[in-house]
């Protein structure tokens, strides 16, 4: 059966969907992936997967949302996919629209944090609630990664009862695992990006470098703990893309050249070489105030066996239990994050426990496997049909990539 996903940029699909598109694909479905063309799109179809260049803007702009919206349609009509799966919050509203004006019979979109929640404006909170409630009409199931959407879902009435599930989310903890690390390849790592043998400490975070994601109360927050910790240094892991309005990067170092701790911050970019990275650090924190869902950077510190430092953000303070596997504090408030690092900088027995209950919550709760088992389950209920096992082509091509796109 033919199943489409779309999202809007092709980080997105490379990042947090490819994980589910290949074991769609490993189960026998025909999975193709709908996006902006951009180098990650590429980067996918290069490597065999079929990507469907429809540009989409990641902002409410009528005439560029139109004509996505009749490019899709054309899309969907053309190839007839058996389940249309949206993603992201523009590209989320514009495929259910064109899924349903072009006959697809069955819609599926996954939650990956609503636009709305506790701490959105008044009014922003109802337009955005509207919005999805209109959606909703034409969507035959609604997949939440955090069950505090889930919860929202039901409480506010986007769908029946049997129309919203928790989908939750999930990393490979095989991938993600400190025993695969190589100490000596460790160390290369750490002398490849200038880290100091002087340095004692590394706090790490992840994220596109976006000014929700709280970068700036980060840089604070270390500035207030240079004076106990002198030889603490800081990863920050991510870039922006071409498309961001706002060079946040270059006000970062501006930051914390102001501040006098520009020698203790480091910004990598974009890596792929995360579970080493995240082997480097002793503390991963994540400071954001972003609608997030639940954060996949989160879950792959977790699954380092990392202790977490987060705000109080729906997603956050579901994967991380305040006193068990890290700290949960007020967002927009770098003392408070300040503290509660150096609260675990100060007690390397506090480090290890709460980083052990990390690993054990994600084996417990955020494997993704748990994510594809609850997703097949979705699409057989919606009559989606997975070839029998003996009738599944298991060369290492059929399980991970398909055809290339003429």
């Amino acid at each position: 059966m033919k199943i489409l996903h779309l999202c809007s940029i092709g980080i997105t699909a490379k990042k947090l969907l490819r994980p589910q598109v290949d074991y769609l694909l490993s189960r026998g479905l025909n999975v193709e992936i709908a996006c902006s063309p951009d180098l990650e799109a590429e980067q996918l179809r290069q490597e065999g997967y079929i990507v469907r260049p429809i540009f989409i803007d990641r902002k409410i702009s009528p005439f560029s949302n139109f004509k996505t919206l009749i490019q899709l349609v054309k899309l969907f009509q053309e190839n007839q996919y058996d389940l249309v799966h949206v993603h992201t919050s523009v590209a989320s509203v514009l495929g259910r629209i064109a899924a349903k004006l072009a006959g697809v019979k069955r819609i599926v979109y996954t939650a990956h944090g609503f636009p709305f929640h506790d701490r959105s404006p008044y009014l922003e909170y109802h337009l955005y609630l509207g919005i999805e409630k209109f959606c909703a009409l034409f969507t035959d199931l609604i997949l939440t990664q955090s069950y505090e959407d889930f919860t929202t879902a039901c409480k506010q009435g986007l769908h029946s009862v049997q129309g919203v599930r928790h989908l939750n989310n999930g990393v490979d903890s095989s991938l993600f695992c400190r025993d695969r690390l190589n100490p000596i390849e460790q160390q290369q790592l750490r002398q490849s990006l200038g880290i100091p043998q002087t340095a004692d400490f590394i706090i790490g975070t992840i994220g596109r470098l976006i000014r929700e994601k709280g970068f700036t109360d980060l840089v604070d927050a270390i500035a207030l703990l240079l004076p106990q910790f002198p030889n603490l240094h800081v990863l920050i892991i991510g870039g922006q893309l071409s498309t961001d309005s706002e060079p946040l990067q270059a006000e970062l170092i501006q930051q914390a050249t102001h501040l006098g701790i520009a020698d203790q911050i480091l910004f990598t970019g974009y890596r792929e070489d995360i579970p080493q990275l995240l082997g480097l650090l002793d503390i991963f924190t994540l400071p954001t105030y972003f609608g997030e869902g639940v954060p996949r950077s989160i879950l792959e510190a977790m699954s380092m066996g990392l202790p977490i430092v987060a705000t109080d953000i729906r997603g956050c303070r579901e994967a991380v239990a305040s006193g068990e596997n890290g700290f949960i504090v007020p967002p927009k408030d770098s003392e408070a994050l300040a503290n509660a690092l150096a609260e675990l900088l100060a007690n390397r027995d506090l480090r290890q426990t709460f980083g052990a209950k990390s690993r054990q919550r994600v084996e417990a709760e955020y494997d993704e496997h748990f994510v594809f088992q609850r997703l097949v389950e979705a699409y057989q209920d919606l009559g989606i049909v997975f070839p029998e096992p003996s009738a599944i082509d298991d060369s290492p091509r059929a399980v991970s990539l398909v055809s290339l796109t003429p």
